[in-house]
């Protein structure tokens, strides 16, 4: 009972306006930093390395966080032409093989990213414009990628428990 009850709370706290808050504000970041890095050397004929550096570093948390929402709502491109033409349950079968694959694709990504961050940590590796270690940046792949894996789930279950079209949302 506590478990599933933690359970309740943590999806309903990803479900909130969190991540989508940290989506806007990382890409509103990403925006500005760029603007004024491309006003200070076009005027003032100065840059910093550290903006276009934590610019970039905030683009690419943006684009994993963003990629999960997008599998929260069903809304990856992809081309459903076979999709289209099969049955209820042969499209419900197709999904899960394609969700299956995704969370594989996905612990291989979280694997290998975390070997990476650790050999990072151990051999102090810094960013080159500012005193942190690299493995900051590095820590999108798993936080992302982990994500994605709660969101497939979250789909899965959407699709099995409620027997719902995937892309519809269902009231908790």
């Amino acid at each position: 009972m506590v478990l599933k009850s933690f359970k309740y709370k943590f999806f309903r706290f990803l479900d909130g306006p969190l991540i989508q808050i940290f989506v806007v504000s990382a890409y509103a970041y990403f925006f500005l930093i760029i603007l004024a890095g491309v006003f200070m050397r076009h005027f003032m004929s100065y840059s910093t390395a550290w903006g276009e550096m934590t610019a970039r570093y905030a683009f690419v948390y943006f684009a994993y966080a963003a990629a999960a929402e997008a599998f929260r709502y069903d809304e990856h491109i992809r081309i459903d032409f076979v999709p289209d033409r099969l049955s209820a349950k042969g499209r419900r079968a197709l999904e899960t093989y394609s969700d299956i694959l995704c969370v594989l694709i996905s612990l291989a990504v979280i694997y290998y990213s975390l070997q990476l961050m650790d050999i990072q940590l151990k051999a102090n590796i810094r960013m080159h414009a500012l005193p942190l270690n690299m493995s900051w940046a590095q820590a999108a792949l798993p936080l992302g990628w982990g994500l994605m894996i709660i969101r497939i789930m979250q789909r899965m279950q959407r699709r099995f428990l409620h027997k719902i079209p995937v892309n519809q949302e269902v009231e908790t």
